[in-house]
């Protein structure tokens, strides 16, 4: 607040007139304070106000207000002129007067106190100090030791070595070369040659040679090499991959010849398939990184792989290794090694004879398997298209799978020899059942009908299965409980994986045990349920080999790399129908070979007594979401009496031929040919004629 003022008539009359000028009196109130100024006359004065603590000026006129009393300005003060009898002339201001700046007093401090307060922050600082050594060496010691340790050691992978994939005579089909990624430290690949440097050459030179060099033995982009030799920004990168040993050796011979520093290397082996697209369906192939991506090399990829071993050893903070320092090794675990069931020569001759057969008839593809029916093994599985396991990138994506388990089909007539098998092992018929066949039988909301136009036929069971009648077998089928046959079917392994082994195994579909009387009439003929290759395959081996059921496999035994033998998975054989269906069954099946001069030509075996199935069905097509083209396929066995091997042939959609005996029967001919003596199989057949009389057996009645 400002100074409080007081109308002249209530003042106190003690205090002097206020029409007097200060400077006429030369009394000062208390609390002002006087400033006289020698050369203009003037005086004025400091007034203090309670609020502020502050003096503020002010100057006291005479005249210009009424009742003579004086008027107190504001601080704005201006320069008065006094006259002779020491008043102010009026109209004239007082000028500004400064404001005198106060000096600011430091006081000295004491001297003791200072040396008091240092002492203080010593001795503090110092305990400070005397507690962390004591925590380091007293506490921690061990601790803190084992960073020092931890940052001062290295530790570098001991890759293990894959296990190998070889065939059942031995044959490599997938293995591992010793192989090493070239490093490079920049530092000394292009050194600075404004300093002392190792070597003839230094800088861009440097880097270009070496660079040269390692060009002169393996392909790499040298532009980009010389760029990643010249950087400073680390001590570390990589220059080239996947480079054999014996290729580096030399690199590394040439650079020390010529005094080139700089190159290192790090183990990292090459997956090699030496055999190329043979059996690569079931091997499969790894990744860059080594890891398996397809075929048993991703199914056993874990096993496979082994497991990495480790090297520690005290290193320099440079990085360099403490000769005399210590080291501890865990050795790597190398991966197990497998064996196949597959045979390298029979696969070759199988993949050679389907590429063929897919060229001559136009074929989408062709898939084909060899079994040993004894025990389930797998001698050859076949597709075409396919792919090399050494280079996979250079075929379609849709190729890289295996078709033969993972390509579900409806089978045609071929399942008539399942139907068959369920309707004699459940007592409903035998090869002698006599069935009066008619041209057209309706089912559901339609007609079916045979291959062949024909009226009324009167055929046995084996003539219904020498001649593949629809309407004869569902006319059998539906005289058995469809409970029954569907619980016949998953004994076979329908609906289900097989258990094979290879990835991407598909279950095929099978309808419920409660499926609708026309599903079974389709059924019945290998419409309206799907199956893979392998599980066909395996079904019909577990009919013709006396009833009993192995699961197929294409891994015949492992081994660490040692040789201690590694158990594999040997599911136990198990009875699906009994030893006297199956003969039945052969019977039947030797029919449809000798039945007619096309499948004499086509599908008996020279040598070797033999029976088998041909396979017609209508294809359908996911992209119409309709029945477009068909499914051709042959399945056949040797010997009759005493069978081992089983090959089974499937040819989809071919546009040259539509039937089993035409497009798939010539090829499992060829198959069985080269097969069966190559396993030293006894013949058993004079000549063909000579079979053809021995199938004396009546087909109607």
């Amino acid at each position: 607040m400002g100074e409080r003022r007081q109308h002249p008539s209530k003042r106190d009359p003690s205090r002097r007139d206020s029409s007097k000028p200060a400077g006429a009196t030369g009394r000062v109130p208390a609390g002002e304070r006087r400033t006289s100024s020698a050369s203009r006359g003037r005086t004025t004065r400091t007034v203090r106000t309670a609020s502020e603590g502050k003096p503020r000026s002010t100057v006291l006129k005479s005249g210009g207000s009424k009742g003579g009393t004086a008027k107190i300005n504001k601080p704005k003060i201006n320069k008065p002129k006094i006259n002779k009898a020491g008043t102010e002339k009026p109209g004239i201001k007082k000028p500004k007067i400064k404001k005198a700046r106060k000096a600011l007093v430091v006081p000295l401090g004491s001297g003791t106190r200072r040396v008091r307060i240092i002492g203080i922050a010593m001795a503090i600082a110092i305990s400070l100090c005397a507690g962390r050594l004591l925590q380091l060496q007293g506490f921690d010691s061990a601790a803190y030791g084992a960073i020092a340790t931890a940052d001062l050691t290295t530790s570098t992978a001991l890759l293990p070595a894959r296990g190998e994939i070889t065939g059942r005579d031995g044959t490599v089909l997938a293995g591992t070369e010793p192989a090493v990624d070239i490093t490079a430290d920049p530092t000394l690949t292009s050194q600075d040659c404004g300093e002392s440097y190792v070597g003839p050459l230094c800088g861009l030179a440097q880097a270009t040679k070496i660079t040269q060099v390692i060009a002169s033995h393996t392909k790499i982009d040298q532009k980009q090499t010389i760029a990643t030799l010249m950087r400073h920004d680390t001590h570390f990168v990589y220059v080239a991959k996947k480079v054999p040993s014996d290729v580096y050796t030399d690199i590394t011979n040439q650079l020390n010849d010529e005094n080139l520093p700089g190159i290192y290397e790090e183990n990292d082996p090459i997956r090699t398939y030496p055999q190329g697209t043979v059996a690569s369906n079931v091997v499969g192939f790894v990744n860059s990184q080594g890891k398996g991506v397809a075929g048993l090399e991703y199914a056993l990829n874990s096993s496979l792989a082994g497991v990495e071993g480790k090297e520690s050893y005290e290193s320099a903070p440079n990085g360099s290794r403490i000769p005399l320092g210590d080291s501890t090794i865990t050795p790597a675990k190398n991966g197990t090694n497998y064996q196949l069931t597959i045979d390298p020569e029979l696969q070759w001759m199988v993949q050679r004879r389907i590429d063929s057969q897919q060229a001559k008839t136009g074929a989408d593809w062709v898939t084909a398997i060899t079994m040993d029916v004894t025990n389930g093994q797998i001698l050859a599985m076949a597709q075409t298209p396919g792919y090399d396991s050494s280079d996979p990138g250079a075929s379609k994506p849709a190729d890289l799978g295996d078709r033969a388990v993972s390509q579900a089909y409806e089978p045609g007539s071929v399942e008539k020899i399942l139907t068959s098998a369920a309707l004699i092992d459940s007592g409903h018929a035998n090869p002698e059942t006599r069935v009066t066949v008619p041209g057209t039988i309706p089912s559901g909301d339609g007609v079916i009908k045979d291959d062949v136009a024909h009226g009324t036929i009167r055929y046995r069971m084996r003539g219904i299965v020498a001649n593949s009648s629809n309407i004869g077998m569902l006319m059998l089928a539906r005289q058995m409980d469809k409970s029954t046959l569907h619980q016949y079917l998953t004994s076979f392994g329908l609906g289900q994986t097989t258990g094979v082994g290879l990835p991407g195994e598909s279950t095929g579909t099978l309808p419920p045990a409660d499926m609708k009387d026309y599903t079974r009439d389709q059924i019945a003929f290998g419409q309206g349920l799907s199956v893979t290759t392998v599980q066909e395959a395996a079904a019909i081996s577990a009919i013709v080999d006396g009833g009993v059921y192995h699961t197929p496999t294409v891994i015949k035994s492992a081994s660490t790399a040692d040789g201690t033998p590694v158990p594999v998975n040997d599911p136990a054989p198990r009875r699906v129908v009994s030893a006297k269906t199956s003969s039945e069954i052969r019977d039947m099946m030797e029919a449809v070979v000798t039945n007619t001069e096309a499948s004499q030509k086509n599908l008996m075996l020279d040598h070797y007594r033999s029976g088998g199935k041909t396979g017609t069905a209508q294809r359908y097509d996911p992209d119409c979401g309709c029945y477009k083209g068909y499914v051709t396929s042959f399945v056949g066995f040797a010997p009759l009496n005493n069978p081992k091997l089983l090959t089974y042939v499937v040819v989809n959609n071919p546009k040259r031929g539509d039937t089993g005996t035409g497009t798939a029967g010539p090829v499992y001919q060829d198959i069985m040919q080269y097969a069966l003596p190559r396993y030293g199989i006894v013949p058993d057949q004079k000549s063909k004629a000579w079979e053809v009389a021995q199938m004396n057996r009546p087909l109607t009645w």
